[in-house]
Parts: structure tokens; C-alpha cells; sequence
């Protein structure tokens, strides 16, 4: 299952398709990959992984087998690799979220089949109630999709872009797109603000703050998120912004009370053993029939005061 995500301008990472062929000194994403890999001079051999040599492409159809239950997550390390099995995730999500596309690798890099980056967006598809979003150093590979009438338009699919030099930027017609801006340098402060729709700013290495008020200044109306790190709080020396688009944007969950703080809960001294308690929610009492409300099961030590537990279905929250 995908984890909650430490990036804070998404929800979710999710990695169907993992492995880069470019080096670059900031990318956290290959970092991680190199850490977990393993010894993959070992792995690369298994016949659990499908290899195509002359192009240097792989797929992993299955979790790869560590020592005993654990699996090892990255056994191709940063090599380009399919993990089809990743697929079905983000619709086990059913909760809507923002989620980051292939954050260890680049889906639209030139070495990446088509072939693979279909069947992401057919899996994207099945689970239209998240937002998806990508982002590339190869925006000519938007392009190219583009022409072949194979790059999907919804409101939920989101195109970035990442800049470090001055170079194009994928931008087109009923298509959200947004940039990156990371490592900043002096091409941020003499470059054209492209025609997007979000514009994610980050510190990494050496941090101008007249580079940041420049595009602060030509930003017009695009929302800006300022990606926090202590150099940029240091260089900034002021509340950072961190603004989304509109479709983007993601009420803060209400922290969940304890049973015993839920108006619809109440509970019994059972002598030694404690306290039992019960909800009375509305949703309970009419569906069971049963004035008394249904038990709370003591593993449950947090409900929704709005879905109180119920193992039916998905209709029931804990926390």
C-alpha cells in the first residue's frame, strides 16, 4: 500500500514505474532507490524479474522476496523498471487525495515505453476521484503523447514540469500544467513566467531571495507553493507561501475525538474489567434496530463522531 507522503504539497507517492538514467545531484527520489536496492548485481539474475538487456528496461510482476516476510522494495536499484503489481493501489485508496506520480523516476523520460505510460493512466482511470500528479525534466515527452492524441485530458490530471536551466515548458490547451522551480538559480530571475497554473518553488543548494521575489513579482495570479527547507526559511525570512489551485485544494481533516469525548457515546463500569461502551449515532440505532446502540470494539480507541464503528462495507472511519 502507498504511505502517507512527507512532500507537502502532495498526499500520496506512488511508484508503478521506478528508475532513471539521468544523475542529478538533487534528486531525493534516486537517493532512495540506491539506499533500498540492495545487492542488485545478486537480484538482477533472479528470473523474477523480466529483463530487456539491449534497452535496459525491466519489470517486476511481483513484490521481490527478501529475508523472511520482508520484501526487498528497489531490487533494480535506479534502473528503469516496470512494477505492474503497484498498479491497483491508488484505487485501494478510496479516500480522494493528491498524489504524486512516479516520484522515484521519470515516467516521460525518452527511455520509458509508451506502452508503460498508458497502462499508468489506464490505473489512474480506474480511481478518478484522486488528483494525479506528474512531472518530468523531458516536457517534449508531453509533446510527443500530445501529437499522438495518447496524452489524457481531465481535470484531475495535472502536467508539471521541472526546471533548473532556462528550457521549455509544457504548456497546452485544456491541460493543467504547472513548474517546479528547483535548484533556483539566476534563470529564475530572467526567465518569462510560463502560462501555467501552479508554480512550486524550492531551495536546494545556493538560494537567492531577489530570485524568489522575482517570481513573486511576474507570478500575476498563479498560486505559489514555497517548498519548505531551511534554507529557504533562512533566504525567505518570512511565512512561507504555500498556496494551491483551486482543484487542488484539500480540506484539513478534523482531529477525530475519543469515544468517550463523542456526544453519541456512552459507556458502563464493568467491576474490574473496565468501562464498555456503546454508540447511539442515529445511522447505528436505525439500522439495528436497537435503542441501546452498538458496541465499541476496544481496539478501536478513536471514532468519527459521524461514523461510529460499523464493520460493514467502508461506512465506518477509526483513526
Amino acid at each position: 500500500m502507498m504511505k502517507k507522503s512527507l512532500i507537502e504539497w502532495c498526499d500520496f507517492t506512488w511508484n508503478p514505474v521506478t528508475g532513471c538514467r539521468k544523475s542529478c545531484p538533487f534528486c531525493k527520489g534516486m537517493d532512495i532507490l540506491l539506499h533500498f536496492k540492495g545487492d542488485n548485481r545478486l537480484y538482477l539474475s533472479s528470473e523474477l524479474i523480466k529483463k530487456d538487456r539491449d534497452k535496459e528496461l525491466f519489470i517486476l510482476a511481483k513484490p521481490f522476496p527478501g529475508i523472511g516476510t520482508n520484501v526487498v522494495p528497489y531490487p533494480t536499484g535506479g534502473l528503469p523498471t516496470f512494477h505492474p503489481y503497484r498498479l491497483p493501489m491508488v484505487a485501494e485508496k478510496w479516500k480522494p487525495a493528491n498524489i504524486y506520480v512516479c516520484y522515484n523516476g521519470d515516467l516521460f523520460g525518452d527511455w520509458i515505453p509508451t506502452e508503460w505510460i498508458q497502462q499508468v493512466f489506464e490505473a489512474c482511470q480506474k480511481a478518478p476521484w484522486h488528483n494525479y500528479m506528474f512531472l518530468t525534466m523531458n516536457p517534449k515527452r508531453y509533446a510527443k503523447l500530445l501529437e499522438a492524441n495518447l496524452l489524457l485530458q481531465a481535470d484531475n490530471f495535472w502536467y508539471g514540469t521541472r526546471l533548473t536551466e532556462k528550457s521549455d515548458v509544457f504548456t497546452a490547451d485544456g491541460y493543467h500544467s504547472f513548474v517546479c522551480i528547483e535548484p533556483m538559480g539566476l534563470f529564475a530571475e530572467r526567465m518569462e513566467i510560463p502560462a501555467v497554473e501552479w508554480i512550486l518553488l524550492g531551495g536546494y543548494g545556493r538560494l537567492k531571495r531577489r530570485w524568489i521575489e522575482s517570481v513573486m513579482e511576474r507570478r500575476g495570479d498563479i498560486p505559489v507553493f514555497m517548498i519548505s527547507s531551511n534554507l529557504f526559511k533562512e533566504v525567505w525570512a518570512a511565512p512561507l507561501i504555500q498556496e494551491y489551485p483551486p482543484l487542488l485544494n484539500r480540506l484539513k481533516e478534523k482531529d477525530l475525538p475519543h469515544c468517550s469525548e463523542c456526544k453519541y457515546c456512552y459507556s458502563k463500569q464493568q467491576g474490574k474489567r473496565g468501562q464498555w461502551r456503546a454508540c447511539r449515532h442515529s445511522k447505528i440505532v436505525r439500522q439495528d434496530k436497537n435503542p441501546d446502540g452498538r458496541h465499541i470494539d476496544g481496539r478501536f480507541a478513536r471514532v468519527s463522531p459521524q461514523w461510529c464503528p460499523k464493520r460493514i462495507g467502508k461506512n465506518w472511519r477509526i483513526r
